[in-house]
């Protein structure tokens, strides 16, 4: 296990932001102390409100680690269990759907369900949104006629294949054994537990203070909000806005247990599936993770127009890394950079 570099990443940092500006938040953490924090661009161009430590970004697909937490709680209370099919709880909302479809298949991307964006074979996240405006996606079942009448696109178990609509219907899973809106149960479980207090599910048209509105870089070089461009709110499969500092609450509650015990979390980030075959990446349960310089790591990602998100945690090293923008193409290379700095890694 190499030891850990810190003394150059500031400078690298700034380097790369010279190279291509970041717009929102870096935090390093190290041993629970900040090795390097800061904000970055705007969180409003229109007003000229910069980006905070405080500011909440939306995070995307970040928050698929959320519902997996919240389904690996409700298995850990006996209210559910990973291998319940998925067509005893939800009956006839799917007609094609397998019935060997299993909580399990969901939370590692196997399932085979459609997509209502798949990332396999499409690019452009915004099109979804040209024939259903994002003002009427305030609810999972709001996202079934998407796929209603496609067939399954594999066997349940076959491979991995990324699947928004997979955790879409865990959000809906969540709330039908939870007797409760799925956004309340994962702030009232899953951040009140851990204190974070600046992260929700907040509606785009109606925005607690310090939210970053995301930005879309034009052709022209002008700048768009991502207002029509992701749902009006989050579920199952992201959407969630939080800081850096929440980010930061949560790894250390999930990691000390505060939400299940030992062996549930090691079930959750257990590496269930190869991402494919020959690839040093796997997949637990809404986790990413993966093995650098002999430090097992866990991250998780988010991508969506306007949006940027990547965090990361070591837990033998207690190191934590977490990015959020609110632009996109910035966050990736940065992303790279710092985890070449820290690491040491080949900057090629």
């Amino acid at each position: 296990m190499s030891e850990l570099n810190f003394d150059t990443l500031s400078a690298a940092i700034e380097e790369q932001h010279r190279q291509i500006p970041f717009s929102g938040v870096i935090h390093v953490a190290h041993q629970d102390t900040p090795i390097f924090s800061h904000a970055y661009g705007l969180a409003n161009r229109s007003d000229q409100i910069p980006n905070r430590l405080n500011t909440r970004f939306g995070i995307a697909s970040g928050g698929k680690i959320f519902t997996a937490t919240a389904i690996s709680q409700l298995v850990s209370a006996g209210l559910l269990s990973f291998e319940q099919p998925l067509a005893d709880i939800i009956p006839d909302l799917l007609p094609k759907l397998d019935p060997r479809v299993t909580i399990a298949h969901l939370l590692t991307h196997t399932s085979g369900i459609p997509d209502y964006f798949d990332e396999e074979d499409e690019s452009d996240y915004e099109a979804c949104w040209r024939k259903v405006p994002v003002y009427q996606m305030r609810s999972a079942l709001d996202f079934i006629p998407f796929i209603r009448d496609k067939k399954m696109k594999f066997n349940p178990g076959e491979r991995f294949g990324y699947s928004n609509m997979g955790f879409v219907l865990l959000g809906l899973v969540i709330g039908k054994v939870a007797g409760m809106r799925f956004q309340a149960y994962i702030e009232e479980k899953i951040f009140a537990p851990a204190w974070m207090r600046s992260s929700g599910y907040f509606s785009s048209d109606c925005l607690p203070a310090h939210c970053a509105t995301g930005y879309i870089l034009e052709p022209d070089g002008t700048w768009r909000s991502n207002i029509f461009s992701i749902p009006v709110i989050g579920h199952g499969d992201g959407g969630v806005y939080t800081t850096a500092a929440d980010m930061g609450r949560f790894w250390k509650a999930l990691f000390s247990r505060a939400y299940f015990d030992a062996e549930m979390l090691a079930s959750m980030t257990h590496a269930h599936i190869q991402i494919k075959p020959g690839s040093p990446h796997h997949y637990g349960y809404g986790v990413w993770m993966d093995e650098i310089t002999g430090q097992k790591g866990y991250s998780i990602t988010g991508e969506d127009p306007g949006v940027d998100f990547n965090s990361s945690f070591y837990p033998d090293a207690n190191l934590q890394i977490t990015l959020l923008a609110n632009t996109n193409d910035a966050l990736w290379p940065m992303e790279k950079t710092i985890h070449n700095e820290i690491f040491g890694l080949d900057q090629a």
